[in-house]
């Protein structure tokens, strides 16, 4: 049987960039995903299908493109005198989500001892780019996400959905609606 800080380990491993991304757009998807429901790869949703194009046809001429450790997935990134991590988004109408996220893969490469305090997204859609800088007050806004995403996936039941404009055009309508 594991004990209370093994789960609560296993909780903290489990978190992705997707789950940060999502706990700033929907707890409710976050939930919904962590839990191993991913509509995003079969409800065949054009928004979905769009941005997988993007990802696989952006930035190809990138050496460090799609790289991964643990829960993190980098587009790409880039190095000199530090590492600049790159996302590339479909659009910014979850801007903030896409700045906490690139925040959170800037976090994480920091806490493995790597040289990497900034980053930038890619809207290529609409030929805009932002830079993105990681602060010691946005560590602790990150911390405290954490720790709220950490009890969001212990909970037994997903919260309650949104009811927002956007929801009708997410992967989990469906799910959350009929």
């Amino acid at each position: 049987m594991m004990n209370d800080t093994a789960a609560v380990e296993l909780e903290w491993t489990r978190i992705t960039g997707t789950l940060v991304s999502y706990y700033f757009i929907c707890r409710r998807k976050l939930w919904l995903h962590a839990k191993g429901l991913n509509l995003e790869n079969v409800s065949g949703n054009a928004d979905v299908i769009k941005g997988r194009i993007l990802h696989e046809t952006r930035f190809k001429r990138e050496s460090s493109r799609n790289f991964d450790f643990d829960n993190v997935k980098i587009d790409f990134f880039k190095y000199g005198d530090q590492v600049y991590v790159h996302e590339v988004k479909k659009s910014k109408k979850f801007e903030e989500a896409h700045i906490w996220q690139l925040k959170y893969y800037i976090y994480t490469l920091q806490n493995r001892g790597v040289n990497c305090s900034a980053g930038v997204l890619h809207y290529p859609a609409n030929m805009r780019k932002v830079d993105i800088q990681l602060t010691e007050k946005d560590k602790d806004l990150l911390e405290q996400a954490l720790e709220d995403i950490q009890h969001i996936l212990q909970e037994d039941h997903p919260p309650a959905r949104l009811d927002k404009k956007f929801c009708r055009k997410c992967a989990y309508f469906d799910f959350c609606y009929v």
